[in-house]
């Protein structure tokens, strides 16, 4: 008898701990190994929507590793809409071409640090595969509050919607409008599948959207694939799909 109280009282336990569980928010999460993208409406001359959702995104995947893949790494779906600026340098280290100095703003609440932004922004406009491969631009990182000719935002998709306005851009993909380069946290987060999703692959898809991005601003246009297994162009919409060329993330390695 004694034993059999005991079992039923395990019983009420067990089923009370199963009925009161939460359950885990699936709606709003977003995959680093299955990002999605929609494509964009078609753009007015001058400028494009571009292929660069849970509470937060962690401000260094890399501590989200889980053998080599970004794991549990979440954007919101919206912010604020306000900033935090960057209040570093990135000196260029050209000599030649028409000086472009960029600032950078981060959208509050993502947990992404915009120094840390800034720096692998300027990193990569300073590479010698970038723009200043073309002898005819160059790039410096300024703080936030000095002159700048270009205005860099990493911001949730629902703020890169708003800034894109009127292009299309869906929450999905990135733009350049006007002085703006908006590049949107979820493909700066997360990557896209032409690149793959392990911390090396979403780095040089970072690579790619600034590159990409930034040559809009040099009034570069979107090109296709010139042949099948040959570089994508980094004006190729590569965060769409390769069309049958293989990811490439700078513009001196195709001139285009």
């Amino acid at each position: 008898m004694l034993l059999c109280v005991v079992v039923g009282l395990l019983l009420l336990v067990v089923g009370a701990s199963t009925l009161t569980r939460p359950a885990a928010p699936v709606a709003a999460q977003v995959r680093p190994d299955a990002p999605t993208t929609s494509a964009p409406g078609p753009a007015p001359p001058g400028a494009a929507p571009s292929a660069g959702a849970g509470p937060t995104a962690t401000a260094d995947p890399s501590r989200k590793v889980v053998e080599g893949r970004l794991d549990g790494v979440f954007v919101a779906d919206r912010g604020p809409g306000s900033y935090a600026g960057a209040d570093v340098s990135v000196p260029t280290s050209a000599d030649s071409g028409r000086l472009y100095r960029v600032d950078v703003r981060v959208e509050d609440g993502l947990g992404l640090d915009p120094d840390v932004v800034a720096r692998a922004i300027g990193r990569t406009l300073d590479d010698p595969r970038s723009w200043r491969s073309t002898g005819r631009a160059r790039f410096s990182v300024v703080p936030l509050g000095q002159r700048a000719d270009l205005h860099a935002y990493v911001v949730t998709p629902g703020t890169t919607d708003r800034l894109c306005a009127p292009l299309l851009t869906r929450g999905e993909v990135s733009c350049r409008a006007g002085d703006k380069v908006v590049l949107n946290a979820k493909r700066w987060v997360l990557g896209a599948d032409a690149y793959g999703s392990d911390v090396d692959e979403v780095a040089a898809y970072r690579e790619y959207l600034v590159n990409h991005e930034f040559g809009h601003a040099l009034g570069r246009s979107h090109v296709g694939c010139p042949a099948r297994g040959r570089p994508a162009p980094v004006m190729l919409q590569q965060t769409k799909g390769l069309q049958g060329c293989t990811a490439n993330p700078w513009p001196s390695v195709t001139r285009g």
